[in-house]
């Protein structure tokens, strides 16, 4: 709506354009209270962790309910260099900040992009899924792994606790078992005759159903037939399927992968060292969209002690 705005008005000037664009970022969530400078509001996101010098377009009375290390739930759009509250505006007293705290947890877990406004952050979070791989590969042998699919949650399991042990430094064998890590994955990938456990270094994690099936066609072009040739072709058709697996699936033999495609997609003359990336982005065209991101989601010092005592 916003850019359907500034496109119908050519009478705006540059900076005016430049700050209704902005709105299309917004930053919503906790925040706690820093005290006041002049007019303005200055808050800490308990999420990204970032500073923003906050007004008000009702003027800065509206702040005197907000004393230093009070808490806010708010929406910021930006106006220059500094922030507008959009919206309502909730109050939180310094005594509540376990309501606060509890929000931005869960916001850090089930929205990653709000922490990786944070440019420490997101260099963290690669850091950390970096670990996190290394011990996948130390605990498995190996960052692919097929296993059938009613094992997956076990073996999930298993690794977790591995990875407990590992970072608390105590012996998995004396863990509590109410600390137990359970993998809730689709019915598809739990029902699975196969499933590939892929940690890729900039995909992360993943798990692909029917994966000794797409990898014997690749194997064997001439097995393309019934549930070989329809797992294949899901694997290409499907977005929600990460274009790693069939990069690594044809870089153990070119040649045979562009004989898979040819069969599957009826075309004699294509080649996957020349048309592999283009027939990736035609059919993934979501992926190639989105910037690439980490899988995990690093929180803050006080978060992390909050969901200890928890």
């Amino acid at each position: 709506m916003v850019e359907q705005f500034v496109a119908a008005h050519s009478e705006l000037s540059e900076p005016e354009r430049q700050m209704l664009l902005g709105w299309r970022d917004v930053v919503q969530g906790p925040f706690e209270v820093q005290g006041r400078d002049g007019p303005a509001l200055v808050v800490v996101n308990l999420v990204d962790e970032l500073t923003y010098r906050v007004r008000s377009n009702m003027g800065p009375s509206v702040f005197r309910r907000s004393p230093r290390r009070s808490f806010l739930l708010a929406r910021l759009v930006a106006v220059g260099e500094e922030w507008m509250i959009s919206g309502p505006m909730n109050v939180w007293r310094a005594q509540e900040r376990n309501v606060a705290y509890q929000m931005a947890l869960e916001m850090s877990l089930r929205a990653p992009e709000a922490v990786y406004r944070n440019p420490e952050k997101l260099a963290q979070a690669w850091a950390l899924q970096r670990q996190d791989r290394d011990r996948f590969v130390r605990f498995f042998g190996s960052d692919l792994v097929v296993v059938p699919g009613d094992q997956v949650v076990g073996r999930m399991a298993d690794y977790h606790a591995f990875c407990r042990a590992e970072v608390s430094g105590t012996p998995s064998s004396v863990l509590a078992s109410d600390e137990a890590v359970v993998c809730e994955l689709p019915p598809d990938v739990v029902d699975a005759e196969t499933v590939a456990m892929i940690y890729d270094e900039v995909d992360g994690l993943g798990f692909y159903a029917e994966f000794g099936l797409v990898e014997a066609a690749f194997a064997d072009p001439d097995l393309l037939r019934r549930r070989h040739r329809e797992h294949t072709l899901a694997y290409l058709q499907d977005d929600s399927v990460g274009p790693l697996v069939l990069r690594r699936l044809a870089a153990r033999d070119p040649e045979r992968a562009s004989v898979v495609f040819r069969r599957l997609l009826k075309k004699p003359r294509f080649d996957w060292t020349r048309d592999g990336e283009e027939l990736l982005r035609a059919h993934k065209p979501e992926h190639f969209r989105r910037a690439p991101r980490p899988r995990v989601s690093p929180v803050s010092e006080r978060l992390a002690a909050y969901a200890r005592r928890r």
